[in-house]
């Protein structure tokens, strides 16, 4: 009887632990480099519209509808350095590309800030052969992709309608818009 006292009390420790521990580190994005973020980049910010409710029940066809742009990108940035991307592709008739990853973000005083993707997802839909589609891990790879990772020149433009100007290297300025 106390052995088995003794197993369910060491067990409900282990389990309050292990409770404590995800809580207090979210997603466990361990020792990547981060910085405070800057007050006005706080928030969700995209180019092009990306609906965060139904990212993760994707319809199908949802983005490529007509007139749709076929990227469009979203960050939504932390206080404490902390970021998510989100990444849609799409060749209409073809296929569509899905990417959200989680990861880490400085920023300093040149107008730079760098992402630090840990992991992330891929979601690709092959709209002529469904056989293909695929829902997956990103590779390390995929994760170090300059689509994705990497630093960006950004410029802040304060105004009723406020917007960050992205420059990716090799690659010409656009503007992430603040999502409301």
């Amino acid at each position: 009887m106390k052995k088995l006292l003794f197993l369910l009390s060491t067990i409900a420790v282990l389990g309050t632990t292990s409770c404590k521990k995800d809580s207090e580190h979210p997603g466990d994005l361990g020792n990547t480099p981060r910085t405070q973020v800057p007050d006005e980049i706080v928030g969700a910010w995209e180019s092009g519209s990306i609906d965060f409710v139904l990212w993760e029940n994707y319809r199908e066809g949802y983005y490529a509808g007509r007139n749709a742009i076929p990227s469009r990108e979203a960050m939504v940035f932390n206080k404490n350095g902390d970021a998510k991307f989100y990444r849609y592709e799409f060749a209409y008739g073809l296929y569509e590309e899905l990417i959200d990853c989680t990861g880490t973000v400085t920023f300093n005083d040149k107008g730079t800030f760098t992402f630090f993707p840990i992991k992330g997802r891929k979601r690709f839909y092959n709209t002529r052969h469904s056989d293909n589609n695929a829902d997956r891990e990103l590779t390390s790879t995929e994760l170090a992709d300059p689509k994705i990772a990497g630093m960006r020149r950004y410029a802040y433009i304060s105004s009723s309608n406020p917007a960050i100007q992205i420059t990716v290297p090799g690659s010409a300025s656009y503007n992430w818009y603040k999502k409301l």
